[in-house]
């Protein structure tokens, strides 16, 4: 069974299982509204809804983006993650931000496993440095 994981956007996650033929879904995708901190509750809620056993995936297919740098990290940080410990390939697709994933099938069928997946970030992300790290820098 492969597992489809879009979650590229900061406010929501995508879950849903492609078919054996790859063109089409075997449970469509379903939406959460849920930040990344709360993505990993709802996979496993989701898994609980649907009768799914984490044994039952065999291969992942996942959003790389184009999207948000910290919703990207915190789920190809669960990806490949969960591809290592379980030895399954991974599938890394771009998908267009806004669209529909139906659209991630096309790249599927052309795209080759890899054992780690990289983010395609839609910008580069802000990183700062805090008004403590800022302050000590100014007192030293």
């Amino acid at each position: 069974m492969m597992l489809y994981v879009n979650g590229s956007d900061i406010a929501k996650l995508t879950l849903g299982v492609v078919a054996d033929d790859r063109a089409s879904f075997a449970i469509l995708p379903k939406t959460f509204a849920v930040r990344p901190e709360e993505f990993l509750f709802t996979i496993d809620a989701w898994f609980r809804e649907q009768h799914i056993d984490l044994k039952q995936i065999s291969e992942l297919a996942v959003v790389i983006g184009p999207g948000s740098a910290t919703a990207l990290r915190t789920i190809l940080t669960w990806a490949n993650t969960f591809a290592f410990t379980r030895s399954i390939p991974m599938y890394g697709v771009e998908l267009p931000f806004g669209s529909d994933d139906r659209i991630a099938l096309i790249d599927l069928t052309s795209v080759l496993s890899t054992p780690m997946l990289r983010p395609v970030y839609a910008n580069a992300p802000t990183i700062t440095a805090t008004k403590k790290d800022a302050l000590r820098r100014n007192i030293s």
